[in-house]
């Protein structure tokens, strides 16, 4: 059976393909108004790796989409 990718304004092509949020899994439309996060803000989205089902990646290291992407540097990152 084929599954959507889920998409993300938090999570785009620069990050890992296994790097997931919950927010992504909510069927909803976004507010164009909306502010993004960060700027100074507090984010407190909890991202998980869909390799190793947890917090933290292969690697051992922590899960998050300022470290989870092709500029990282992190061996276990997917295109």
């Amino acid at each position: 059976m084929d599954h959507p990718t889920p998409t993300s304004r938090l999570v785009g092509s620069r990050h890992c393909s296994h790097l997931r949020h919950k927010g992504m899994y909510v069927l909803s439309a976004e507010d164009p108004g909306a502010s993004a996060y960060g700027a100074g803000r507090f984010e407190a989205t909890a991202y998980w790796c869909t390799r190793t089902m947890k917090a933290l990646g292969p690697d051992g290291q922590p899960v998050h989409r300022d470290t989870c992407g092709h500029d990282g540097g992190r061996a276990c990152c997917a295109p």
